[in-house]
């Protein structure tokens, strides 16, 4: 049987920050290879599909995610 949970919308806050600062540093690495401009739009274009998969739809990187979450603020059970 699979768990299902309802996040909070503090999770899913945490979610888009971590979104957001992996997808500025991608594209800034991105940006720093010696490539042509077509070949940065598509690795951008993937980066983005994947990323934003991983943080926003994988559930086993979003339990990770939360998991990250609860150490941060310092909660022992999460």
């Amino acid at each position: 049987m699979e768990q299902t949970g309802i996040r909070g919308a503090e999770s899913w806050q945490f979610f888009a920050f971590v979104f957001t600062a992996v997808i500025a540093l991608a594209f800034t690495l991105i940006n720093e290879l010696p490539r042509q401009r077509g070949w940065r739009i598509i690795l951008k274009l993937v980066a983005f599909a994947l990323i934003g998969y991983l943080t926003l739809f994988n559930p086993w990187v979003q339990n990770r995610l939360v998991d990250v979450l609860h150490v941060s603020k310092g909660l022992e059970n999460p």
